[in-house]
């Protein structure tokens, strides 16, 4: 321990006047200002680092820098028959749902399940795209992740959409953007290809006289609708092809996963654009669901939710260095896709 404490303290020297270094949280702090460039300074520091298969930990208080050293994780290798397993799931209970979604009978007799294949086929690539994104971007960025585990579930949609764990610490400010944002970009592109194909394969009906769930409008999905059909007559409405409907939870989850809030896609971003107000933007993002659960009760179940995640974000390794400014952009085109997607009222009955 001592020859690591005396190599890590060598290399230091070459690049920071060192002003102390004491124990804190379990882990050895050293603290002083940097002699040259930070940003050549902090990569010189990460390669000495790595050489000792240790993790440097940046912060900055006014011009004093601490660094923390923390030992890399080893990597695990992940069940893949447990990928496997959910995703067959997930492809059965969502080929359930989408015969459901045309009145059919699922089971009885089983070759309905074939009637459900579009809108199992879309939502799985909507929210496995949205997933795969976010793991390229992850190994991308030197962060260790696992493949996406589907989520099956016996209801309308089929699933509770997909994750991946992330396993490493993300590196800096710039992985936390690409990372945060390569899920909803991708999940937001295909989702807007499976809205103008089930567009296309949509009709205009009669509206029933029997009670149905109305689906609510985001910006885009207004637009598109007009797009398509530029005059709907009194008394029919778009009966919506289930490709189309797979879009739509698609602009769904693309905005939830893009709320500003905890470690939330847009959590990532909040913090990596506004690291000092990110919490406060949390407690707005929290404060405007309350309000909404006014014309949708089911917001209500999010707030819960992001109470249980909590608005606290994890700081990455390097909270030092400054954005580029492609993730500045990055970030400000995930903001605008959350603005066009975002439904204010989800569901009604009607």
């Amino acid at each position: 321990m001592d020859d690591l404490h005396t190599r890590i303290e060598n290399f230091l020297n070459e690049v920071m006047e060192i002003k102390s270094n004491e124990l804190e949280h379990f882990k050895l702090v050293w603290s002083g200002k940097f002699l040259i460039d930070e940003n050549r300074a902090i990569k010189y520091v990460k390669e000495k680092a790595d050489s000792l298969d240790l993790l440097p930990m940046f912060k900055k208080y006014g011009e004093i820098v601490k660094i923390a050293f923390i030992p890399e994780r080893e990597k695990t290798k992940s069940k893949r028959w447990v990928n496997l397993a959910l995703l067959f799931a997930t492809f059965g209970t969502t080929l359930a749902a989408g015969a459901l979604q045309q009145g059919l009978n699922p089971v009885s007799p089983i070759s309905n399940l074939l009637q459900g294949l579009p809108f199992s086929v879309a939502i799985m690539l909507i929210l496995g795209s949205h997933e795969l994104g976010h793991y390229f971007a992850a190994k991308r960025n030197g962060v260790e992740a696992t493949l996406p585990y589907f989520i099956p579930a016996p209801h309308l949609i089929g699933t509770f959409g997909a994750v991946i764990i992330m396993r490493s610490p993300i590196a800096d400010r710039d992985s936390l953007v690409e990372i945060g944002a390569a899920g909803p970009i991708v999940g937001f592109i295909l989702s807007t290809f499976a809205l103008l194909i089930g567009f296309s394969l949509s009709k205009v009906i009669t509206v029933p006289s029997t009670e149905g769930l109305i689906l609510g409008d985001s910006i885009l999905t207004h637009l598109l609708t007009k797009l398509y059909f530029p005059t709907i007559p009194e008394g029919r409405e778009v009966f919506l092809h289930p490709i189309g409907f797979a879009g739509w939870i698609g602009y769904f989850v693309t905005a939830m996963n893009l709320l500003p809030v905890g470690q939330l896609d847009g959590g990532h971003i909040s913090y990596a654009l506004i690291e000092k107000k990110h919490r406060f933007i949390g407690y707005i993002a929290f404060g405007a669901i309350l309000i909404l659960s006014f014309l949708w009760l089911g917001w209500l179940i999010w707030g819960v939710l992001l109470l249980v995640i909590g608005f606290r974000h994890p700081p990455p390794l390097d909270s030092i260095s400054n954005l580029t400014p492609k993730n500045q952009m990055i970030g400000y085109i995930s903001l605008l896709i959350f603005i066009l997607t975002f439904i204010p009222r989800p569901i009604q009955i009607g």
